[in-house]
């Protein structure tokens, strides 16, 4: 009998939080070495300056920052590299946009990170909210409290005597 080798696409958000780190490295864990990861950006020109003279300029400036995001993202996680992914920078909604890419790459799962903002955010709506109760694939979210809990718990080292 040969172990049959599974090819997961994994879609996740990306924002440069702690969780969205983390959420990245979970992702690759995810999709193994034969997987695809599809890394998502999105970013909003507030519709106040819909119309205005300079909202053309404003929206050239936000792409280019979220072009920058993920240029950073590469440099930053090496492991990045070792798994096929693509790049997807959105204009809209996060929420929006990695249902969107979820939907399109036909996903297995999507992972994304989460503030933890507090209450009155979560009345709002947060993005990890939104994911979930959108999406028709399973969702893991990784909590920021995780991450920092992790960065802060030292770790025990066995040593051979």
């Amino acid at each position: 009998m040969t172990a049959e080798i599974i090819s997961r696409t994994i879609v996740v958000g990306y924002d440069e939080s702690p969780a969205a780190k983390a959420a990245v490295e979970y992702a690759i864990d995810r999709a193994g070495p034969d997987g695809h990861v599809v890394v998502v950006h999105a970013y909003l020109v507030p519709n106040d300056h819909v119309g205005a003279s300079y909202y053309n300029e404003m929206l050239a400036d936000a792409s280019q920052y979220a072009t920058g995001v993920l240029d950073r993202l590469e440099q930053d996680c090496e492991r990045l590299g070792t798994v096929a992914y693509d790049r997807d920078v959105s204009v809209g909604s996060a929420a929006t946009a990695i249902i969107g890419a979820a939907e399109s790459h036909q996903a297995d799962e999507i992972v994304v990170g989460s503030r933890g903002v507090g209450r009155v955010r979560a009345l709002m709506g947060s993005v990890a909210h939104d994911v979930i109760h959108r999406a028709r694939c399973p969702v893991t979210v990784i909590p920021e409290r995780m991450v920092e809990l992790q960065t802060r718990t030292p770790v025990a080292v066995a040593s051979a005597v």
